[in-house]
């Protein structure tokens, strides 16, 4: 019965991806254990594509971009963008970083020795590679390529002089392992973790944000998919971290409150970042119009057929 209702409601209510951004103390909600701001949605009625994988920063005449993906339907694969926003949350320029003609998304980033780098998902291309990124002139520089897996949401961290890498390799519907790799450089080479997979599962292990750092203890935010893709969050507390042994325990779970007026819509959370207590998140809008579902089913199976024409002819 539970999957005829989904069958129905699947039908009814347009599901697009959009990002959010609040003020808040990251040390509260971790001390307190509650996630309910005032969300800024930017997007909120985009139905040609969609935004997600934000990660925000702060640039040296104090704007806000949201390095994040993009996602037109009529392409159907991700690139990576940026939104400039201005000191009351609203857009105020808006390009493109980065198109492979291939699927990449989450953006993660790590500033050092005044130098940016991201490193974007780019599962569908087996491999994690590194761009060099100019905030001034918002370009990507490729540098070089660090993993030759597949990793999705590649999220490192420092600690103990050394350079954790985390990343999952998977997918919903078989459940994500968790690979973790070192090194004693930014830029590798990296060494695979003894314990690899250091575990598996839908819930606590695909990565959905940066690290979290608290009074000296480390929070891991990860994704909980048991019952949809993105569902929530899971707040993971990294109690052990060294070469020979990673042990991490739930801490506590960050889903989107439906009874805030602000969060019209908005059913599901599967990222979050901060710098300087503003945070941004990635919410799923449900909007109901069997209309756009209609439409949105059809594009879709016409954007694959054309791109299923386009492999054919290149081979």
């Amino acid at each position: 019965m539970k999957n005829v209702y989904s069958k129905y409601i699947d039908k009814l209510f347009y599901k697009n991806w959009t990002i959010g951004i609040c003020r808040g103390d990251i040390k509260n909600i971790i001390k307190e254990r509650s996630f309910d701001p005032d969300i800024t949605w930017l997007f909120p009625n985009s139905y040609d594509k969609y935004y997600a994988d934000p990660f925000i920063m702060i640039s040296g005449d104090s704007k806000l971009k949201i390095l994040h993906e993009e996602f037109p339907y009529d392409t159907d694969y991700g690139v990576l963008s940026v939104v400039t926003l201005d000191k009351d949350f609203k857009p105020i320029d808006y390009k493109t970083l980065l198109d492979t003609k291939s699927h990449i998304s989450y953006p993660f980033y790590f500033t050092e020795n005044n130098k940016t780098y991201i490193f974007p998902e780019a599962g569908q291309s087996g491999k994690l590679s590194c761009y060099e990124y100019d905030s001034e002139n918002e370009t990507m520089t490729f540098l070089k390529d660090i993993i030759d897996l597949p990793l999705r949401d590649s999220t490192i961290l420092k600690k103990d002089n050394k350079y954790w890498l985390f990343g999952t390799i998977g997918y919903t519907e078989t459940g994500y392992k968790l690979y973790i790799f070192f090194a004693d450089s930014l830029l590798g080479p990296y060494t695979a973790h003894c314990n690899n997979p250091v575990k598996e599962g839908l819930d606590g292990n695909r990565p959905a944000g940066n690290f979290i750092e608290v009074d000296g203890e480390i929070y891991r935010p990860t994704q909980n998919c048991q019952n949809i893709y993105g569902e929530s969050i899971t707040i993971n507390k990294v109690t052990e971290l060294n070469e020979k042994n990673v042990t991490e325990q739930p801490y506590f779970d960050i889903s989107i409150n439906n009874k805030n007026k602000h969060n019209r819509g908005i059913m599901t959370i599967h990222t979050i970042n901060v710098v300087d207590n503003i945070i941004v998140v990635d919410g799923r809008k449900w909007t109901f119009s069997p209309v756009k579902v209609f439409k949105g089913h059809f594009r879709y199976k016409r954007i694959r057929a054309k791109n299923r024409e386009n492999i054919k002819s290149k081979g």
